[in-house]
């Protein structure tokens, strides 16, 4: 059967997909409706190759959330998370998703 990819092919076809998707600044979403690919099996394989990585290479870090606020500005203030080096201020009416995708963009990097 030529039609039928390895195992080791299909896995390769699959990191380029995800590294194209990182470099296209798309949502997950977005990117899959481009692509033509079904969104469940998007994040099967984002999950599983991002967890092939050799032990110990990516430890579990907690991130810190800090909140500021002014008399003056009471529940309007942003939030700043900080992922590593990079702090994110995100404001009151924010997209969910959109912060969603940047928090995994940003800790893919970091």
């Amino acid at each position: 059967m030529q039609g039928r990819m390895s195992h080791q092919e299909r896995r390769e076809v699959w990191r380029e997909r995800i590294a194209a998707f990182y470099d296209s600044g798309l949502s997950a979403s977005q990117f899959c409706a481009e692509h033509g690919l079904k969104s469940h099996q998007f994040w099967y394989w984002l999950r599983r190759l991002r967890n092939e990585t050799a032990p110990g290479t990516h430890d579990t870090t907690f991130v810190s959330v800090v909140t500021t606020s002014s008399p003056s500005d009471t529940g309007r203030s942003p939030l700043t998370l900080r992922v590593g080096s990079v702090e994110i201020d995100v404001h009151p009416g924010y997209d969910a998703s959109t912060l969603a995708e940047l928090i995994r963009l940003v800790m893919h990097v970091c």
